[in-house]
Parts: structure tokens; sequence; C-alpha cells
């Protein structure tokens, strides 16, 4: 298949630290290339991939902006109204609106949580083909007449099991409230345990990290990594304890759990969004009441996390969330989106 790829304007791909959507569109860009499919990525200059590479912008722009976005978006959609595709991957539902002007199916995925704008534009065009990244996410969002879910996938090969325990916690990602990045600076604290990060804040929570974050970190046992790229991630989980995830918010997925159960490393944290579909309880991690922050500290001192299976652990993430199963997944829908495009275009003639 002749598959157009649009990504954002904010990242590039891979990302060299934050970045979950750009992060997946390399990967499945990745896989769906290897495995045969003309595959163009619409992205930025400065994007390393195998595939075809298209951009507007020379650099990433950021912070992100609706305005850049759409001009993204819009620039993409033109080109592929000029060129000759089979199918168009969409990942912003900005370009929603503008797939009513070009005769190719366009699948789209969902990658943040339920936004009432967005959601009318869901509801007003129903031609889409949705794609939601967790059972939750899809249960909050309005009703979806072509939407099925199907998870993020990683390369395996890019993370390499670790056997060893080395006593430390460890919290990746953007230093905000909803992460609970404050939640899991106090877990180590009444677990008494030695706490490793790895992110940064984005401007729109600073205020709160100055207020609920900072004055955490000068706890004893705390150390600030700041953005980690892959080779420190993997550094960081490969000899951590566990992952705590302490999510205030229904997080529609949550790629750097995926990446800690790939490294063997047990994922802790509150059963909220999707996480409780995405964790095996007991095999790759194990979860707790949301808000339960004495529970969540016990655990991470638990017996439970001295004999946790960590082999285990990495052969069930990758059972579960490889590329190659993302991969097969899309194909199907990409197949179905194709179908049906046809049959519209055979009745309209």
């Amino acid at each position: 298949m002749r598959i157009a790829m649009i990504s954002t304007p904010f990242i590039r791909m891979p990302p060299v630290g934050y970045g979950g959507t750009e992060l997946f569109c390399y990967e499945l860009s990745e896989e769906l290339e290897t495995r045969g499919h003309d595959v163009t990525v619409f992205t930025t200059s400065d994007s390393v991939t195998s595939c075809r590479r298209r951009a507007l912008y020379h650099r990433p722009v950021w912070p992100p902006t609706a305005a850049d976005e759409l001009n993204h978006v819009a620039w993409a959609i033109a080109e592929v109204a000029r060129s000759n595709f089979d199918v168009v991957h969409l990942n912003s539902p900005l370009g929603i609106p503008l797939s009513a002007f070009v005769r190719v199916p366009f699948v789209y995925t969902l990658h943040h949580h339920r936004d009432e704008s967005y959601s009318r534009i869901f509801a007003s065009h129903p031609q889409i083909y949705h794609v939601a990244i967790s059972r939750r996410q899809l249960e909050l969002e309005v009703p979806l007449a072509r939407a099925r879910v199907i998870h993020h996938g990683l390369s395996p090969r890019k993370y390499p099991p670790s056997l060893k325990d080395e006593g430390y916690l460890v919290h990746i990602g953007r230093y905000c409230e909803e992460k609970g990045t404050h939640v899991a600076l106090d877990v180590a604290r009444r677990a008494g345990l030695p706490l490793h990060l790895g992110g940064r804040t984005h401007p729109q929570d600073h205020a709160f990290f100055q207020a609920h974050i900072a004055p955490r970190m000068t706890q004893p046992g705390v150390r600030d990594h700041g953005e980690a790229n892959h080779e420190q991630k993997i550094r960081l989980l490969s000899g951590a304890r566990a992952i705590v995830c302490p999510l205030l918010w229904e997080e529609p997925f949550g790629l750097i759990a995926v990446e800690a159960m790939l490294c063997g490393t047990p994922v802790i944290g509150f059963a909220r969004g999707a996480f409780p579909e995405i964790v095996d309880e007991g095999v790759t991690g194990f979860l707790v009441p949301p808000g339960d922050v004495d529970a969540l500290a016990r655990l991470a001192r638990s017996p439970e996390l001295d004999r946790f299976d960590r082999a285990r652990c990495a052969n069930r993430a990758r059972d579960r969330f490889s590329t190659q199963v993302m991969a097969t997944a899309y194909e199907a829908v990409y197949r179905r989106a194709v179908a049906g495009g046809n049959a519209a275009r055979a009745r309209v003639a």
C-alpha cells in the first residue's frame, strides 16, 4: 500500500527525548516500510527515517501552537491531494475537516484525552476510520461509527531486558500534576528508597512545578537527570526496582510504562486510565486504588518486588506491545479503509 503518515511539526522523528506521538509515528512507519509498503512521512526536515520524507518545517516548532499544527497538516493534505496514495494516516484532529476535500480514505489515531471541541469534529466526520489507543480512551469519547482499539507498540530490540534490581525507583516523563511527579516523590520518601527522575517541565506546568515539585526534589535520595534520551532512559530503567506511575488523570495509554516492561522493569502506579488494561497484574507490574499513596509506598518495598520475575515481564511485553503486533493491526484497518473508499467511489461513479 502507498501510505501517507502525517506526524506533527513539533518534534522530529524519532524524538530525542519527549515525544510520544512522534515515537509512535516513527515506529509504525519503519515497520510498515520493512513489510514492503511504500510509506511517506510528513514530518520535520531533521527527522531520520528509512521512509520517504516530506517536510514543511526545517526544524521542529516549539512550544506547540494550533496555527503551526494546522499549517503543517493543511500543507501535508494538499501534498496528498496532488499525489497518489491509497490511505492517509492522520495524527492531528485539525486535519480531519480537510479530509473531506481529498478522495483518499483517512485513518486517524487519537493520541489525547477527550476534548469537546475535537469530539464535535469527530461526530461531524463519520467517514473517518478512528483508532483509539486504549479501551478506556474509547469509552470516554463520543460514539465513533468506525473505531477500534490498537495499543501502541515498540521495537523490542531497542529495549534489552535487565535482570538486575539496584534498589532505586524511577519516574520518567513530563514533570506535571497529571503525571503525578510530586506523588512519585512522596512515594519514594515514604518507602525510604532513592528516586531517579528523567524528564522536563513544559511551559504550562511551570507554576505547578515551582509550587509542588521543586520543593520535594530537595529530599534525600532524589536525583534529577533532566530530559533523558533513549540511551539514558534505558540505563535508568534497567537498574530500577520499579517505575512509579501515580497517574492523576485518565492517561490514554502510557508509552513509558511499555518501555519499562520491555526492559523487565515492573510498573507500579494507580489503576487509572489505560493502565488496568496494559499492566498485567503480577506479571508486568502492580496497581493500587487511585490516590492511595501509602499503598504505593508499601508496594515499592514489598516482597513481591523482591521476587519479581523480570524475564517474564519482558517476554509478556514483547508478546503484547511489539511493533509487529501493532503494524499487523493497523494493516487490517488500512485494508478496511481502502476497501470502503473504493466501494464509495464505485457508488458515486
